[in-house]
């Protein structure tokens, strides 16, 4: 998506190299701030939770955890703005009674620096 800011612009050397690698540029809406507030907020959640935990070496690694921190963020992580579940949950989860330690199991990614808590099956 394109800014529609003109002062923060470099004038057409991103564009072109957004043309050059087949990628169509899309203004967004006049009068739409929230959505850049949003886009800022997730990125600045990908770097201080994710990215600034690494020393990426090559595109390839970038990719592989980005898109493992990506799945996390949207099928595991709680979300405050939605009653502390994952973007993907249609639903709550059913509401347990009693847990005990020994039915919670951790689930560790990207060498520790996710670590996902879930309810042992039955």
């Amino acid at each position: 998506m394109e800014d529609r800011d003109g002062g923060h612009r470099v004038v057409g050397q991103f564009d072109e190299v957004f043309k050059i690698s087949g990628v169509q540029i899309q203004r967004t809406v006049p009068m739409s701030s929230n959505l850049r507030a949003r886009v800022e907020r997730f990125i600045q959640t990908l770097k201080f939770e994710c990215l600034n935990k690494f020393v990426i070496v090559a595109e390839k690694h970038l990719d592989h955890v980005c898109r493992v921190w990506s799945r996390h963020y949207n099928e595991e992580r709680p979300h405050s703005s939605r009653g502390y579940l994952p973007p993907d949950f249609t639903s709550p989860p059913d509401e347990a009674i009693t847990v005990r330690v020994h039915d919670i199991v951790c689930t560790t990614k990207l060498s520790g620096v996710i670590n996902s808590y879930s309810r042992r099956a039955a």
